[in-house]
Parts: C-alpha cells; sequence; structure tokens
C-alpha cells in the first residue's frame, strides 16, 4: 500500500502557507499604510511651501503700501497725522485676510448650494 500524506491534493505545507501569508501582509501595508503617508507628505510639503510664499508675498506687499503712502503722500500725513500711513495699511491687510477667509469658508463648505433635485420644497 502506498503511503498517505497528512496534507491534502493542491494545498501548500503550514510554513509556506506562513510565509505567503506574511509576505501578503506586508504587501498591504505598504499599498494601505506607506504609500498614503508618502502621498500626504507630498502634499503636505507643497501647501507649507505655498503658505510661507503667500506669507512673504503679503509682507513685501504690506511694506510696499506703506512706502507708497509715506513717499508719495508725504505732505497729507506729517504731524499728528504721521500714524495715518500704518492704520491704512494695518486695514488694508485686514481686508485682504477677511478675503481669504471668506474664500476659503466658501470652499470648503461647497459654497452653501443644494445639489439639484434635493430641494426640501414639495413639487405637488
Amino acid at each position: 500500500m502506498a503511503k498517505s500524506s497528512t496534507t491534502p491534493r493542491g494545498s501548500s505545507p503550514p510554513n509556506q502557507v506562513a510565509a505567503e501569508l506574511k509576505e501578503l501582509l506586508v504587501a498591504y501595508a505598504r499599498q494601505e499604510i506607506v504609500t498614503p503617508l508618502t502621498n500626504l507628505g507630498a502634499t503636505l510639503k507643497l501647501g507649507i511651501l505655498g503658505a510661507l510664499s503667500i506669507g512673504v508675498g503679503l509682507v513685501f506687499l504690506v511694506i510696499a503700501g506703506l512706502r507708497l503712502l509715506q513717499e508719495e503722500a508725504s505732505g497729507v500725513f506729517d504731524g499728528n497725522m504721521s500714524a495715518l500711513p500704518y492704520v491704512a495699511v494695518l486695514l488694508g491687510l485686514l481686508v485682504v485676510l477677511a478675503g481669504l477667509v471668506a474664500v476659503k469658508g466658501r470652499t470648503s463648505r461647497g459654497g452653501g448650494r443644494e445639489p439639484s433635485g434635493t430641494g426640501t420644497t414639495d413639487d405637488q
């Protein structure tokens, strides 16, 4: 009589199954954890670089506006009115920042518009 095998026909030995399971888990972890984190890191780098660029640009814009007011209107802002260019530039900066916050709020909530066909009015 032939000796019977303990593993059914077509199945692998347990240590080979364990090695395949380990490979599968490592590939899954790489696909679902490592790759998205790498993509997130690249996105964050670009976002931080963009925010720094906008910040530096706003600082230069404020300084340019202040210099413009001080140089071109030199006779107007003399004496007691010497702080007025600083106040004007500060108000301009606040208006720009308020506009940026308003645009950010509108885009993050979808503009406050409802998708078509989902209104609450009764058509009947």
